[in-house]
């Protein structure tokens, strides 16, 4: 459905239809409209709550009532679809959700931000309000540097200036905005202006809080007084919509599938090879449904028991703030989640009965933070640790005594195909076989699909290399967006070098992309794949030893050549390549300082433990893995526990300790004796 009416709160509300009429709107109904655009699908009684919180319940749902009922009177059209839930009608746009899912530009309206919402009465609201304009601010700034990056790409340094003036609109004390003015005007030979922009920060800092420049700043402003002038970029940026492409293409099979399984109330399996595009494909298909919980597997933790439960445990409980767990419920999960714990930590796993106590308390943690939400997708389940997917199975088999009143949301699980450790596998194909399931594969993309593609990324003469691309990359998502980005990278849009199975250049074009790149951002990279779950800015900055606003210099490099996307690798199959082409020596220096950062950190044992073995320490790693052993018998993981002290005898072998590896053996053995008198689940 095309929208017939326009909400625009980037600035001062108005409500209007699309042939101009203006129509009233309060500022409490467009911050209404404003929220469900952004959160999507809300329970009434929540809205009623953020909106009205100091009056009694009923009022405040009738509060709600009468203001939807004075909205469709005053526009004569239904704005908010009320059943199920409160949920924006198909025939209305609102600015700001275009401006945050980037369909529309950042550089659209003034830099005021969303004035006249505010409700001094509704203290939740505000608090939403407030977080909501300073992801408006980040995304205006990183659109505003975009555009003056592209400016002076074109040459266009007097647009790239007005474009450096409104940043500083938007962020007076901006460094990035100060900085922007003193390279612009050096790049169009005007020192004496660059300078004079440096010192006007310099005194503004000093005024308003007292502090001065950091000294990158300072050496770049001696740069300009000595006349080392920066270059303007050689390689054209590489557009957004090649990391995210704005259309989906080629999957109308599966999509029906889809749609078949939801209807017959069916959980979702979606295999694929890795970069098939399994992952788009889930979360376009959930939102078309309504509000969607997205939880994620990360690389590295398959070795952590219930690292996958504690993240999605936090997950859950971030997404439903108004959840508040039972005593019983906390107690139980503080044996993963710290910020749980009263006091000491919790007692080790007894028997089988407190195993299923702790199992039930997820499962009530699970009932309680479901309402709300259409759809779950648990995307990367290969990467879980196999307790967790114990604790997935369990779920599965208990969720029938969930789901009175519809509360529990569909299911939808993505895995790598070929990558499902088979136990887990074993448990997908029976619950297939029961009907209660199905599994789809996605495909690799045809040749028609990549050619639409193409054209959605405005790659020239898309028809006539469409073939090629099909070829080289075998329709892999991945793969052909990663030919796009190189085609951007170099200029080159002819068929010329793509001759070659991507999977034999991949290497190839991701060594080229980090040629291009600065010798401090490919030090980053590197230190982030090594780290794998624990990528921070700050942690990086702490494995290199390198300052943090250095650090953060690289880290923007990088994402502007769509390495890394916030705090993770926009994809894992780059950091699968950057960290299997680091050099040996490099990724051995890389992992001796993850571990002792991470021992810093109160990271798993089985994490530093990996760390230690790829850096070649066979003795730290088994001193480890030891207590990574001792870890999993704790929570009664017998199996995982013997496994790990086998590894450990392994490590103590390779470091000639043969008296302490058959003790660790022996200990494998009591983990293995244990593990079998455990009884059946």
């Amino acid at each position: 459905m095309s929208p017939t009416w326009r909400l625009h709160v980037l600035g001062s509300p108005s409500l209007i239809r699309m042939d101009g009429t203006l129509v009233p709107c309060d500022r409490r109904v467009a911050g209404l409209l404003a929220y469900l655009a952004v959160e999507g699908p809300t329970a009434r009684h929540q809205i009623a709550q953020l909106f009205w919180p100091d009056v009694p319940a009923s009022q405040a749902g009738n509060n709600l009532v009468h203001a939807l009922r004075r909205l469709e009177k005053q526009s004569g059209a239904v704005l908010i679809v009320r059943q199920p839930q409160l949920r924006l009608a198909g025939n209305i746009s609102v600015d700001l959700k275009d401006l945050l899912d980037g369909t529309l530009s950042a550089l659209t309206g003034s830099t005021g931000q969303l004035e006249g919402l505010e409700l001094d009465d509704a203290p939740d609201f505000m608090e939403w309000l407030m977080a909501i304009q300073e992801r408006v601010s980040i995304v205006r700034e990183q659109g505003i540097r975009h555009a003056i990056d592209d400016a002076v790409t074109r040459g266009d340094v007097t647009g790239a200036l007005m474009l450096a003036r409104r940043l500083l609109d938007l962020d007076p004390l901006s460094e990035h905005g100060y900085r922007a003015l003193m390279r612009l005007h050096a790049l169009d030979g005007d020192r004496a202006t660059a300078l004079k922009a440096y010192r006007r920060y310099k005194a503004l800092l000093d005024r308003e809080l007292g502090v001065a420049p950091h000294p990158d700043l300072v050496q770049f402003a001696r740069d300009i007084d000595a006349g080392r002038l920066p270059r303007a970029p050689e390689h054209p940026r590489i557009p957004m919509a090649v990391l995210r492409p704005p259309h989906l293409v080629g999957r109308e099979e599966a999509w029906q599938m889809m749609e078949d399984a939801w209807v017959a109330g069916k959980t979702i399996y979606l295999s694929g090879a890795p970069g098939a595009g399994k992952t788009r494909l889930a979360q376009d298909f959930a939102r078309s449904k309504g509000a969607v919980l997205y939880l994620q597997g990360r690389p590295g933790e398959q070795d952590v028991p219930f690292s996958g439960a504690a993240r999605n445990a936090r997950a859950r409980l971030a997404a439903a703030p108004h959840v508040r767990l039972p005593a019983w419920v906390k107690r139980e999960l503080a044996r993963i989640l710290p910020e749980f714990r009263q006091g000491e930590a919790p007692l080790p796993l007894l028997d089988e009965e407190e195993r299923l106590t702790f199992f039930q308390a997820h499962l009530e943690m699970i009932r309680l933070t479901s309402p709300g939400f259409t759809a779950t997708i648990t995307d990367d389940i290969q990467y879980y640790d196999p307790a967790t997917m114990d604790l997935g199975v369990f779920f599965l088999s208990q969720s029938a005594t969930l789901g009175g009143q519809g509360n529990v949301p569909h299911h939808l699980i993505v895995f790598r195909r070929d990558e499902f450790p088979p136990e887990s596998q074993r448990t997908m194909e029976r619950h297939v076989s029961s009907g209660s399931a199905v599994r789809i594969d996605v495909e690799p993309l045809s040749q028609p699909a990549i050619t639409q593609l193409l054209a959605t990324l405005a790659i020239p003469e898309a028809l006539q290399i469409s073939g090629i691309i099909t070829h080289s990359t075998g329709g892999n998502v991945q793969f052909v967006l990663e030919a796009v980005k190189h085609m951007y990278e170099t200029g080159n849009f002819s068929t010329e070098g793509q001759t070659q199975p991507m999977p034999d250049t991949i290497g190839t074009i991701l060594h080229q992309r980090l040629q291009r790149l600065s010798p401090a951002a490919v030090q980053v990279v590197r230190a982030a794949a090594v780290l794998r779950t624990d990528i921070s800015i700050e942690r990086v900055a702490e494995l290199l030893n390198t300052p943090l606003f250095a650090t953060a210099a690289a880290w923007e490099e990088l994402e502007l050549a769509q390495v890394l996307t916030g705090e993770r690798f926009s994809h894992d199959l780059i950091q699968e390549n950057i960290l299997n082409t680091t050099p040996a020596p490099v990724r051995q220096i890389l992992h001796r300082a993850a571990a002792r950062v991470l021992t810093d950190h109160g990271a798993a044992p089985a994490v530093i433990a990996g760390h230690w073995r790829a850096a070649g320490a066979a003795l730290q790693a088994a001193a480890w893995l030891h207590r990574a052993a001792h870890a999993a018998e704790a929570t009664l993981r017998f199996q995982e526990a013997a496994d790990l002290y086998r590894a450990a005898a392994h490590a103590l072998t390779d470091a000639g300790e043969a008296s302490q590896a058959h003790a660790a053996l022996e200990l494998a053995a009591r983990a293995d004796i244990a593990h079998a008198q455990l009884p059946a689940r």
